[in-house]
């Protein structure tokens, strides 16, 4: 009886093995999710003077300088959501040279993500061009 047993806990053990050393469901679809979401990082340039530049940090931090026709300056933090296409990337300002800024909440699809491009539309119809900063 031992004989069959043994045999049989040890299949048992190496198949609880494997599903508690799985890599958990959908882990692989985050490690994209986690890629693209580094393109963002960096220095981006807007197209037009009154886009500014925009410098976003691994930490969850940005930085807008320069934006809008009399040129401001606000930071906070920013995050993007994947629950729909086109994923939208929400900027949460901390601080900001026009006091009714601080606390507001931006959310904007992301359009175009690459190496070298980053274009979002806010809920008007204005769409924001940026190009990466060079080194």
């Amino acid at each position: 009886m031992r004989t069959v047993i043994v045999p049989a806990v040890a299949v048992l053990l190496v198949g609880l093995a494997q599903v508690v050393l799985a890599e958990p469901p959908g882990t692989g679809r985050g490690k994209e999710l986690v890629a693209l979401e580094q393109k963002v990082l960096g220095a981006w340039k807007g197209r037009i003077g009154c886009d500014g530049r925009l410098v976003f940090r691994a930490d969850g931090t940005y930085e807008l300088t320069e934006y809008g026709p009399a040129p401001y300056d606000s930071a906070g933090t920013w995050k993007v959501r994947w629950d729909a296409l086109p994923a939208t990337l929400i900027l949460t300002c901390k601080t900001s040279e026009i006091p009714d800024e601080v606390g507001k909440i931006t959310e904007v699809k992301l359009i175009e993500l690459d190496d070298k491009s980053l274009a979002f539309k806010y809920a008007t119809k204005y769409v924001g061009h940026y190009s990466r900063v060079k080194k």
